[in-house]
């Protein structure tokens, strides 16, 4: 197992908790205006979904949801909270157990635990996973881990590249500071678009 994995594991409760102090909303309002653009009851994909609390916000705007955890304790917490969504157990860049296509493919907080070699085949994975038109939305976490985790520097040029390279198009590129308010750490929202 990938000690990351082990360590949010290890610390379900705690992460499960803080993760669960934001709301949806005020982590993700660069981008939550797109759901509008969505059909009710499309299918949506929330990659590293923790807690499940984004996985939540989504069912309840009305969007048919899976939910991929790999993080045995973290995943079983929220399956407790979180009712009609699909849970399951996989991890990037192979996801195995998803053979359908997503309007939307969320992957917030997880890119930095990916090597670039995991990052370069995890796109070229999420690409195939989107419909026509779908949006594929990256919530990047730049700033070192003061624990057991570990990161990967990741540079917005060369997602952005290697997105284009895969007929995906950015649409959306944003900054923010830490909601929880830790001063080394900011975040980005990159949002991408699959062409014709």
């Amino acid at each position: 197992m990938d000690s990351n994995i082990r360590f949010y594991s290890d610390n379900a409760d705690e992460f499960s908790s803080q993760y669960d102090s934001l709301t949806f909303e005020q982590v993700h309002s660069d981008w939550r205006h797109l759901l509008d653009k969505l059909a009710q009851g499309s299918a949506v994909l929330d990659i590293g979904a923790g807690s499940g609390r984004d996985a939540r916000a989504l069912a309840a705007y009305g969007f048919n949801v899976t939910a991929v955890e790999p993080a045995a304790a973290l995943r079983t917490l929220a399956k407790q909270k979180s009712s009609g969504i699909y849970w399951l157990d996989d991890t990037l860049p192979d996801l195995e157990k998803i053979d359908t296509t997503y309007a939307l493919v969320l992957v917030s907080a997880v890119w930095m635990h990916l090597n670039l070699y995991g990052q370069i085949e995890s796109l070229k994975r999420v690409s195939q996973l989107l419909d026509e038109h779908g949006y594929l939305v990256l919530t990047l976490r730049h700033g070192a881990f003061h624990d057991e985790r570990t990161g990967h520097d990741l540079s917005e040029k060369h997602i952005v590249e290697s997105a284009q390279g895969l007929g995906l198009h950015l649409a959306l590129s944003a900054d923010n500071n830490d909601q929880l308010e830790r001063p080394d750490v900011y975040w980005q929202t990159l949002v991408f678009q699959k062409n014709d």
